[in-house]
């Protein structure tokens, strides 16, 4: 465009000279010429703008990671005029959808129309603006541009796979007969309160047995005053410094490693907190699979945006907790801040566990602070399971 405002305003000095110089019909009528056409372009090209007709949709707005969906875009020329040089931008080119979604170039003739079909195959979860972002149309000469922006894409969400554990290292013996006792937390025997299935570390006297032999699975006696084990559940959000695909895909994997922790706790009966931080510190508690599909949405929906480090929000949540129970933070970045958390956690009698995500496959570089406190986790009385971008996490997890 630079180039050809350039030649115009060069044509237009030798017109003037031209005239200038030589007058007479010919170099007026040049320099009149050269005077009105952008005029006539610009009018043209804003009918243009203002006449244009296009339509998007796609087949679904919910999907499961791995699915396809199918993206339309129609673009009409109703008038009997010709439509020249018209740019189309997508929403997704600027995504994981950056190799599906192409900038498309092209012209209309009169009375036409032209349909544009993508496959689009989402490999990750998450929330993603999809569809035109932007039109733009040049005049003939281009020398002017006239841009639309669509102010509101398409959302497309993916939802993550439940990635069913078999088993998973948490902790059920926080307390103690004794130290129940000393608390004052009898069980009272006469009021049954809930019955649960059998979670390894419980004890067998609390067994129902004719419950167990009805379903042919062993079931656990809940009664009021007893002392649950249970987890404490908190995904770090901070957004990282990486482009947005890996910003994608890390993402991802915290999302599917939290959600497979949630099914594995709730499916044996183990009550949850799972903590996620906003604008201010959520806390949603469920204790029973038929609360898992309230947890999958939310965090299914969940934005990656929070500025404040995981080991602020955790120091938060857990200070004043007096009952101790399993720690699980899902996070991609380790620091000695954190790490300092997690020390202080376990020595307040807290069973920790440190999901670590990996990035040193998608960047290339190795996180040698990283690497050093996954060494020295184990000594302070934690566990950490280190999941990189190409690995398994129902392999990983159920080690």
């Amino acid at each position: 465009m630079l180039a050809n405002r350039v030649l115009y305003a060069s044509l237009l000095v030798l017109s003037i000279t031209f005239t200038y110089f030589y007058g007479g019909i010919v170099p007026y009528m040049l320099f009149f010429c050269i005077i009105l056409l952008p005029l006539v372009s610009f009018l043209y090209t804003l009918v243009i703008f203002f006449r244009f007709k296009f339509h998007q949709e796609i087949d679904r707005k919910f999907i499961i990671k791995g699915d396809k969906i199918n993206y339309i875009f129609t673009i009409s020329n109703e008038d009997y005029v010709f439509y020249p040089y018209m740019s189309v931008t997508f929403f997704g080119s600027q995504t994981i959808f950056s190799r599906q979604f192409e900038t498309i170039n092209l012209s209309l003739l009169p009375r036409s129309d032209r349909i544009f079909t993508f496959e689009l195959f989402c490999k990750y979860s998450g929330n993603y603006d999809i569809g035109v972002e932007r039109i733009e149309i040049e005049d003939f000469l281009g020398i002017f541009k006239f841009v639309y922006k669509v102010p509101f894409p398409i959302s497309l969400t993916v939802y993550p796979r439940v990635i069913i554990l078999e088993r998973f290292r948490l902790k059920t013996d926080f307390t103690s007969e004794s130290f129940s006792a000393l608390q004052n937390k009898f069980e009272d025997i006469g009021a049954l309160q809930d019955v649960r299935k059998y979670v390894y570390g419980d004890n067998l006297k609390k067994v129902h047995w004719k419950l167990t032999a009805k379903l042919n699975e062993i079931m656990i006696k809940r009664f009021q005053s007893t002392t649950e084990s249970s987890a404490i559940i908190i995904p770090d959000l901070k957004r990282n410094n990486f482009t947005i695909e890996q910003n994608t895909i890390v993402q991802d994997k915290i999302i599917e490693s939290t959600i497979s922790v949630v099914h594995y706790c709730l499916h044996k009966w183990m009550p949850v907190n799972l903590v996620c931080y906003s604008n201010e510190v959520r806390d949603i508690t469920a204790s029973n699979p038929l609360h898992f599909q309230d947890i999958y949405s939310y965090i299914s929906e969940i934005h990656f945006s929070n500025a404040i480090n995981l080991s602020n929000i955790s120091h938060i949540y857990i200070k004043d907790k007096t009952i101790k129970t399993n720690l699980i933070l899902c996070t991609a970045n380790l620091d000695y801040d954190l790490y300092n958390h997690i020390y202080y956690a376990a020595l307040s009698g807290f069973n920790v566990i440190v999901i670590y995500i990996s990035s040193e496959e998608l960047t290339g570089s190795r996180n040698d602070m990283a690497e050093s406190i996954i060494s020295d986790i184990p000594g302070i009385g934690a566990n950490i399971y280190k999941i990189n971008i190409n690995d398994e996490i129902k392999t990983v997890l159920e080690v």
